[in-house]
């Protein structure tokens, strides 16, 4: 037996120790709708030297905490939150879904950018979202039903990952969400209230009866138990990822997608030889005297966060007053202008060459910002123009993508550090359930008409094999000396862009402490109309920015901020989003 043999053996013996100890805490599952588990709770803010886990619930955090605990990586922790997270927060992502990895290798100091994003179907074409009279189905015409679906790549990615940078075992990874799955999940109460909005959990008859629709939907309180997830979960860790590409999971995924009576998909076996998570290379850019590292294509977060911050980088943002609305007058204008650009410009790079670099130069940014006055609003943003003669002929895309993501962030005890979002898109994805989890409809984000009014080509049209453009922005932040400061992201839909970018100038610009950044209203432009968050929390932004010739949308929007910041001492600061019911933990 070789040493590493010997040492992954030692790990994994400490680790169960750890999990048949953590049984006796059972019952915290049971008792408390949040999930209080220990000392975790709710934590909103939480300060350690270690290592730190943010999730998007408490007992997703838990199980990132006992992993860390036992020696585990970042990505090893996040595998096993992630797990639970499909359980107890089913309506934002999971296994039936795809997601984006920015990893930080403390001993190497690399970056890496991991892409698991699901492919459209090899029978895709340019009109599969049209109806026979030209026009665009509706939205929930569309997510109802296989069509939207794409084959599962989370698990995929997760596993080539973990082959690179975990400590731990596999197969330990996926017990607190067997354990959790088996004994039963206290429903929260955020899980009941959009069950109660989801249209299209009640056209299936799994998803019908798990989510109890038929009775007026699970209540917060009641304890429920997915035991087809824990049997898939046996598979997967105990055969791997091929377990969702090959086999009986595989062969349920296919069947559900296809047998729709209404809408089916046009998913066939061979598409699923085609789920290859890949390793990419991040985007990065200088922000003041920062570095920040974001996702390429096919996520259109990383680009556009750094446009957003390219173009602020030629103004002087700081003010005593977090609400000053010469500062947030700026930071909508550099958002109505990037968004453009990316309304335009990116999609899958593997079917549009997206003039990544062009749109990054520092050069173009500040022609971009030249285009912005400090006292009136651009009424009508035009894209830029490069030199690549075909990005000059594409027309705008218009998809509406949907909020339901989730992000966890995590710096474990050896310095590496994970930002992960993943994400099924749709709340409850395209509602059809099987194999004990939902799957995604992740094809919806694809815009639904291929051209524009004028026939212009959109980049982000449906083709077969091509991946959706995404707004997730996983992002890590490293100063001036290189050192890694802030891990964060969160899910939103196509403003967590947004909600990333403003959280880094409030941290940056406007010197607010991590730990208060949620606290704040969330801001966005994507070109036209300026959304504010509704309620008190934006009424006194809303104004000032009114004055300014503004036209402000008033609206919910929910982030999940998960941000974990490095102080100049080396202390950990976690901060979970206190719209959501996430939780930082660390020791």
């Amino acid at each position: 037996m070789n040493y590493k043999m010997i040492i992954t053996l030692f790990l994994a013996i400490l680790l169960h120790n750890k999990l048949l100890f953590a049984t006796d805490g059972a019952d915290d599952y049971k008792t408390s709708p949040e999930g209080k588990i220990g000392n975790i709770g709710n934590a909103k803010y939480s300060v350690a030297k270690k290592f730190m886990a943010v999730t998007a619930d408490p007992r997703a955090t838990s199980s990132a905490k006992r992993i860390l605990e036992a020696g585990g990586t970042a990505i090893d922790a996040a595998i096993s939150a992630q797990m639970v997270l499909n359980l107890v927060e089913p309506q934002s992502s999971g296994i039936g879904g795809g997601a984006f990895i920015l990893y930080y290798d403390a001993k190497t100091k690399n970056i890496y950018a991991w892409d698991g994003r699901e492919k459209a179907s090899m029978n895709f074409f340019e009109d599969v979202f049209l109806n026979s009279n030209g026009k665009k189905k509706g939205f929930i015409e569309a997510v109802s039903g296989g069509l939207a679906v794409g084959v599962p790549a989370l698990v995929s990615m997760l596993e080539k990952v973990h082959s690179r940078h975990g400590k731990m075992p596999w197969n330990v990874l996926f017990e607190d969400a067997i354990t959790l799955s088996t004994e039963g999940f206290i429903v929260g109460k955020r899980l009941e209230k959009l069950i109660s909005r989801a249209p299209h959990l009640k056209n299936q008859k799994t998803a019908r009866e798990y989510f109890n629709i038929d009775n007026g939907g699970l209540k917060s309180g009641d304890l429920k138990k997915n035991k087809k997830y824990a049997e898939s979960l046996k598979i997967i860790r105990d055969t791997g990822s091929k377990a969702m590409l090959n086999g009986k999971i595989a062969d349920d995924i296919l069947s559900t997608v296809t047998s729709r009576i209404a809408n089916p998909g046009l998913m066939v076996k061979e598409d699923f030889s085609f789920v290859n998570p890949i390793l990419t290379k991040p985007v990065c850019g200088n922000y003041r005297k920062w570095k920040i590292c974001g996702m390429g294509p096919p996520s259109s977060g990383g680009i556009t966060v750094l446009q957003i911050l390219g173009i602020l980088n030629n103004f002087e943002l700081t003010s005593d007053n977090p609400n000053d609305s010469e500062v947030w007058h700026l930071f909508l204008e550099a958002s109505k202008l990037a968004y453009t650009d990316r309304g335009y410009y990116i999609a899958d790079s593997d079917f549009i060459n997206v003039p990544i670099n062009e749109m990054l130069d520092t050069q173009y940014l500040k022609g971009r910002s030249k285009l912005i006055n400090k006292t009136s609003i651009i009424t009508n943003p035009e894209k830029g123009e490069f030199k690549n003669y075909h990005a000059r002929h594409l027309g705008i895309d218009s998809t509406s993508e949907k909020p339901s993501t989730t992000h966890i962030s995590i710096i474990d005890k050896y310095g590496n550090a994970l930002a992960l979002t993943s994400s099924i898109e749709f709340m409850f994805g395209s509602g059809l359930m099987t194999s004990g989890f939902l799957l995604n409809n992740q094809m919806t984000d694809f815009s639904f008409y291929p051209k524009d009014e004028k026939g212009n080509l959109i980049a982000n049209r449906p083709e077969g094999k091509k991946k959706p453009r995404s707004s997730m922005s996983p992002t890590l932040v490293f100063d001036a000396k290189g050192e890694l400061k802030i891990v964060l992201g969160s899910p939103g839909g196509s403003q967590i862009i947004c909600y990333v970018a403003a959280s880094l100038v409030r941290m940056i610009d406007l010197n607010i402490s991590p730990g208060k950044v949620t606290e704040f209203p969330n801001i966005c432009n994507r070109g036209f109309k300026s959304d504010i968050e509704e309620g008190v929390i934006g009424d006194i932004l809303s104004k000032s920015l009114e004055n300014k010739g503004h036209k402000i949308n008033r609206k919910s929007m929910t982030s999940g901020l998960h941000i974990i910041y490095k102080d100049y001492m080396g202390n950990l600061h976690g901060i979970a989003d206190q719209r959501r019911e996430g939780s930082a933990f660390g020791l």
